[in-house]
Order: structure tokens, then C-alpha cells, then sequence
């Protein structure tokens, strides 16, 4: 699943760092990192460009930045402790590391995630903890592309395609279920499609104990608007059959390029969600193989009971659809 180290570049800036020195990779030359803020950007004293000053945090050598959200960035990595991998380490914010209740979140987000460690469609944490004046997390490096930008420049993804990540993502739930737990943010941009054609899961900040998902208490309501289950804006508890539903959110998106449902604010998005109305399914199916339209009805029932109940079953009416495709 982690990509493997085919050039030798973070292991030669690594051993420069240990030197005091950071290599630019754009010249190829070396400056002294002494009293240089690491984990920023800035111009190489000899060609201008900008290159990134890695840090060292624990055993792991940060060497390039692939992206980050609001609570913290995340980098490339390498480690005596993974020799043969490229990893990925999430860093908490300044902001946020000010804040007792970001750390724990971030922590505990690395807990849950790994017991998931055995599933080829999960990126479960390998590590945490601080060190170096840093609350860190680890994860292999997944080479590949988000599937919502995927979506954004192919617009409508093939069939098959579509199909093979639902089967993969069906396995994931069906792991995490297995453990305990559900997952609860199921979401393009929460799915890496990776070199090897496999659909993997990614960030676990929602994923709770299936027990306590089934009575729930929350007082905020945690999610995308456009796939989590109506019944989590009800305050009601969450089953198997949330995931179905928000699986069938983002398949729907897959296929077609866009949402299910189209408002632009949330608050509209919500009074859809648990309006008395039966939203009409069968007509925004249309355009659809009838079967994946029958499917996809079925998980995006707005009452938890009309949908299918539990993952396998879903898997199995994909496997006959592909077969019926060829």
C-alpha cells in the first residue's frame, strides 16, 4: 500500500540535514539550516527557488509537504523504523496544539485508526505521539488521486470503475463494522484511488464504536451535508444502513458528476434532508444502468429500514451488476 523508495533523494537530504545542511532540489545546492524555521518554504540562496526546510520529529525525516487541513499539515516522510516505505506524518498545528481538545482529537483519531491496519482499502495510523515539540500521527504515503478530484476533472467516471471502488469500499465498512466501530464520514474527498486501482479510506475523526453510534448523543452534527444519513441530523442513532446510505451518496457523485441532492447552503440542504416529502429517487436515477439505478434507490432511502441492512448484501448486488456490464 506505501509507495516505495525508488530514488534515493529523502534519504541524501536527510543525510545533509544531519550535517547541517538542506539541499535544494531544484540546483542542487547546499545551505546551512542553522536558525532557518523548519516546515516552511523559502528561496535557495542560489537560484531563488523555493525549497522546503525539512525537520527531523522523533525517528521520522519530513521532507516535503503533500497538503493539510485546519487542524494541521501533512509530509512526506521517512524512517529508520519503516526502512522500506514512504510514509505520511500529519503535524498539528500551532493553533491548534494550543488547544486540549484538537490534540486529543488528533491522538485519538490515530487510536481508532489503528486497529484497522489489516484492510488493503484502509490507510490506518502506524504511529503517534509527540516528540520534538510536535503532536504527530503516522500513515503509509498513498500514491494516487483523491477521488473528488477525480471527479472534478473527469466529470462522470466510468461504470466499472465506479463499481470495483464500491466493492472496495464495502470492504473497509465492512472491516471497520467487524471491529467495533463505523466509520461515519464517507465522502470523496475521504477516498485516495490509488496506483494500484484500489479505493482507500482515509481519516478516521468521526469513527466511533458502533454501540455508541446507535444512541447517539451528539450535540453538533459532524459531516458533509451531501452524504451524511438523514437520520444523524435527526439526533437519531446511526446502523450499518448510514453507511449504505452514504456509500450510495457517493456512488451516485461517481457516476454522474454531480450531488444527489443540489442546494447551495446548508441550512436548505438540511430542511431537504428531513422534510416529510419523499424526495423522488426513481427520477434522479434517470441517465443511470437501470440495475445501478434500482441499487442505488434502494441505499438512499431516507428511512433507515427501506435500505439494505448490511454490507455484504450490498457487495453481492455489485458483483451481479458487474457481471451483467461484462
Amino acid at each position: 500500500m506505501s509507495e516505495k523508495k525508488s530514488i534515493p533523494d529523502p534519504i541524501a537530504a536527510l543525510q545533509l540535514w544531519e550535517k547541517g545542511q538542506i539541499l535544494c532540489p531544484s540546483c542542487g545546492k547546499v545551505m546551512a539550516r542553522e536558525n532557518v524555521q523548519p516546515l516552511q518554504l523559502l528561496p535557495c540562496a542560489s537560484c531563488k527557488e523555493m525549497l522546503f526546510v525539512p525537520k527531523k520529529v522523533g525517528s521520522y525525516f519530513l521532507y516535503e509537504p503533500t497538503g493539510g487541513g485546519g487542524m494541521g499539515s501533512v509530509y512526506k516522510a521517512v524512517s529508520e523504523l519503516f526502512p522500506d516505505d514512504i510514509l505520511a506524518v500529519k503535524i498539528l498545528s500551532r493553533a491548534a496544539r494550543e488547544n486540549p481538545a484538537d490534540i486529543h482529537a488528533l491522538l485519538n483519531e490515530a487510536r481508532v485508526s489503528s486497529f484497522f491496519v489489516n484492510s488493503d482499502y484502509i490507510a490506518a495510523c502506524l504511529d503517534s505521539g509527540f516528540a520534538d515539540d510536535e503532536y504527530f500521527t503516522v500513515m503509509p504515503f498513498i500514491e494516487g488521486e483523491r477521488l473528488d478530484k477525480r471527479i472534478d476533472h473527469l466529470h462522470k467516471l466510468p461504470e466499472k470503475e465506479v463499481l470495483s471502488m464500491g466493492l472496495h469500499l464495502l470492504a473497509a465498512e465492512q472491516h471497520i463494522y467487524h471491529m467495533g466501530y463505523l466509520y461515519r464520514d464517507l465522502k470523496p474527498e475521504n477516498i485516495i484511488l490509488n496506483q494500484y486501482g484500489y479505493a482507500v479510506l482515509l481519516d478516521f475523526g468521526l469513527c466511533i464504536p458502533r454501540q455508541q453510534a446507535a444512541h447517539s448523543d451528539e450535540e453538533f452534527v459532524s459531516g458533509s451535508p451531501y452524504y451524511l444519513p438523514p437520520e444523524r441530523l435527526l439526533g437519531h442513532g446511526e446502523t450499518a444502513s448510514s453507511e449504505i446510505y452514504s456509500l450510495g451518496m457517493v456512488l451516485y457523485h461517481a457516476l454522474t458528476g454531480r450531488t444527489f441532492y443540489d442546494a447551495d447552503e446548508m441550512q436548505a440542504l438540511v430542511r431537504r434532508h428531513i422534510s416529510g416529502l419523499r424526495i423522488n429517487s426513481t427520477a434522479k436515477m434517470q441517465g443511470l444502468r437501470t440495475s445501478i439505478g434500482i441499487l442505488l434507490d434502494a441505499m438512499v432511502r431516507q428511512e433507515p429500514n427501506e435500505r439494505p441492512q448490511d454490507f455484504v448484501y450490498v457487495a453481492d448486488s455489485i458483483k451481479a451488476i458487474i457481471q451483467e456490464i461484462g
